[in-house]
C-alpha cells in the first residue's frame, strides 16, 4: 500500500505477461478496470465501484484482488471505516497497451486471443446498450468498417497514426479539466484477413 494522495499512474502499461493477460481476461474485471481508469485520481473503495457497476459487494473482492496481483490496480488508501477495514483502490496505469508477441508465445497466445475477443465483445456490448437507451445520441456515434488491401509499410503507418490518436487519448486521461465529463467508448481494430 502506499500513502495516501502519493500514488502516481504510469502513462502506459505494456501488457506483456500471462498473469495480467488473465486478469483482464474476465469482462467483470475489464469493467471494475475501466471505472477506476475513467477517474485516474480517485481513490476507490469496492462498494463504490459495486455501486459504479451495480454489482453486489461481495462479488468484486476476488477481482479486485486479481487486479491488484496483476499490478493492474493499486491499494492506496486503508482506513477502518464502522470498524471494518475498507481499502480504497486507484488505477496502476492511465491506458494499456498489449505486447504483440503475446499472440505468438505459446504460453500466452490462447489467453491474448480470448482477450482480444472479450475487448470485442465488451464493446459490442457497450454498443446496443447506449442505441438501446431510451435516448441515444446519434451524431456522438460513428461505425466505420474498411477493407483495404496495404502494402506493410502502408499497414506500419496506420498502426502509426492510431497509436498518436490513442497516445493524445491518454494524455488527457489525468487532466483535471476532463473529470466529470461523459467518457467516450473509443476501440481500433485493425488485422489482416485470412484468405476465402
Amino acid at each position: 500500500m502506499t500513502q495516501p494522495g502519493t500514488h502516481q499512474p504510469v502513462e502506459v502499461r505494456v501488457v506483456n505477461d500471462a498473469e495480467a493477460l488473465k486478469a483482464l481476461g474476465d469482462p467483470l474485471r475489464l469493467r471494475i478496470l475501466h471505472v477506476v481508469m475513467g477517474e485516474p485520481r480517485r481513490a476507490w473503495s469496492v462498494k463504490e465501484i459495486a455501486a459504479s457497476l451495480g454489482q453486489p459487494v461481495t462479488k468484486l473482492y476476488h477481482h479486485m484482488k486479481l487486479l491488484e496481483q496483476a499490478g493492474l490496480i493499486a491499494d492506496v488508501e486503508t482506513r477502518v471505516v464502522s470498524g471494518i477495514v475498507e481499502h480504497r483502490y486507484q488505477t496502476a496505469q492511465l491506458g494499456l497497451q498489449f505486447d504483440e508477441s503475446l499472440f505468438g508465445s505459446p504460453a500466452t497466445r490462447d489467453a491474448s486471443i480470448h482477450q482480444a475477443a472479450s475487448i470485442v465483445d465488451e464493446s459490442r456490448d457497450e454498443l446496443v446498450a447506449y442505441l438501446s437507451s431510451a435516448e441515444p445520441n446519434l451524431d456522438a456515434v460513428l461505425l466505420s468498417k474498411a477493407y483495404a488491401r496495404l502494402t506493410p509499410d502502408e499497414a506500419r503507418a496506420v498502426m502509426t497514426e492510431l497509436e498518436r490518436l490513442v497516445d493524445g487519448f491518454s494524455a488527457n486521461k489525468d487532466d483535471p479539466a476532463h473529470e466529470g465529463r461523459p467518457r467516450t467508448a473509443v476501440l481500433f481494430v485493425m488485422h489482416p484477413q485470412l484468405a476465402p
